[in-house]
């Protein structure tokens, strides 16, 4: 976990923001699962016209060797008075009850009446065909699904929802179009399914709380109470990291990178491989074994790494720019503020925290996240219609 913390703080600004935008430059189940194995690297990905765009105007940004003045890196585009909608922060009961369910022990429904909900675990039988014929992996007499894991493709899940057990029913689907088995890729196929068993947390009692939460709580009230705050605060920092996001999207796309620093796009590139090999040692396997895992050649992988040492180094100079127009530097008090909080989300002091994720790694982090504190008191911010007023 320490580690993966690391790659995490290392790669917040370049990863998470640089990819965005590109600027200016002058039985299992395997063939119903929607999830897909995560690697660092990969020979193929999502809208690759458009990323392919994106990459080859990166390549053309020129890089600088040796010493290096801002101002003939970057132009800063327009990052004051942005336009910023803030996704709607809005906890329902239902999600009160999923997360306080999802800390009980389910139990057996034995109630034949019972209806499959979102939360429970189904215990299903399933047969998929296709053009009238079974497919390899779209079978299993028993199967268990927590409805609403997101586990299987579109409409799986949400056609069991409201089935009783015993009760079979027809689901008519279709494969995603990004599906990895190309063979199914947008296929439309008919899933037999049967609910054999529904397994389900029962309602919180006053005597679980107080057990649960060690006596913190006492009632079921007061701990919903506390869990609505958390899910509302938790739902207010995921509304407020997607303005971020957009903040950055929106003046990378207004600025203009004229060249980039031989020293920041190596720094980028070590940054990646460090990032590979601990991806790889997670698997218990060696970079290069990683690597060939993953369906590369040792020259794509080496266009991927130069390519993210760039979208690294590009990112790095917009943090640069934006850090000296607000006039930010590392004696700022928000900047020493959001190394403190850092510090105490992971336990440690100042000190500590720098010594294990290394100077750099931390003043990025912490510079970006007091730059764009400043670009979004600074931006007009509208309000997204919740779901139920759209309702």
């Amino acid at each position: 976990m320490r580690k993966r913390l690391a790659v995490i703080l290392c790669l917040t600004v370049s990863l998470v923001f640089a990819g965005c935008s590109s600027g200016k430059d002058t039985s299992d189940s395997s063939a119903v699962s929607q999830s897909q194995e995560e690697t660092s690297v990969s020979s193929s990905g999502e809208d690759e016209d458009s990323s392919a765009e994106a990459s080859e105007e990166l390549k053309r940004i020129p890089v600088a060797e040796g010493e290096f003045e801002l101002a003939d890196c970057v132009e800063l585009g327009k990052y004051q008075g942005l336009t910023l909608e803030k996704p709607s922060v809005e906890i329902t009961e239902e999600d009160v009850d999923s997360y306080i369910r999802s800390f009980m022990e389910q139990e057996t429904v034995t109630d034949p009446d019972a209806q499959a909900r979102e939360g429970d675990t189904v215990n299903i039988a399933f047969e998929g065909t296709r053009d009238g014929e079974a497919f390899e992996g779209g079978s299993s007499d028993s199967y268990d699904l927590v409805l609403g894991s997101g586990r299987m493709i579109p409409g799986f899940e949400e056609g069991i929802i409201g089935m009783k057990i015993g009760e079979t029913k027809d689901l008519n689907l279709t494969f995603p179009e990004d599906y990895q088995e190309e063979s199914l890729q947008g296929a439309d196929v008919v899933f037999s399914v049967t609910v054999n068993s529904i397994r389900r947390a029962p309602d919180p009692t006053d005597a679980w709380v107080e057990e649960y939460t060690e006596g913190e709580y006492t009632t079921v009230e007061e701990y919903r109470i506390s869990v609505r705050e958390q899910l509302a605060a938790n739902q207010e920092n995921s509304a407020r990291y997607t303005m971020q996001q957009e903040a950055w999207n929106q003046i990378a796309e207004d600025t203009v990178f004229k060249q980039l620093p031989k020293s920041y796009v190596e720094e980028g590139e070590t940054e990646f491989d460090s990032s590979v090999e601990q991806e790889a040692a997670a698997y218990g396997m060696d970079k290069d074994a990683y690597i060939q895992a993953a369906g590369l050649s040792t020259q794509e992988y080496q266009e991927q790494k130069e390519l993210y040492g760039r979208s690294a180094a590009r990112s790095r100079l917009l943090l640069d720019a934006l850090a000296e127009a607000e006039g930010l530097t590392a004696d700022s008090p928000e900047y020493q503020a959001e190394v403190e909080n850092l510090a105490n989300t992971y336990g440690m002091d100042k000190e500590t925290l720098i010594s294990t994720y290394g100077e750099e790694a931390v003043r990025q982090y912490a510079m970006t996240q007091a730059v764009l504190d400043r670009v979004l008191e600074a931006a007009r911010i509208t309000e997204a219609a919740s779901d139920s007023a759209e309702e």
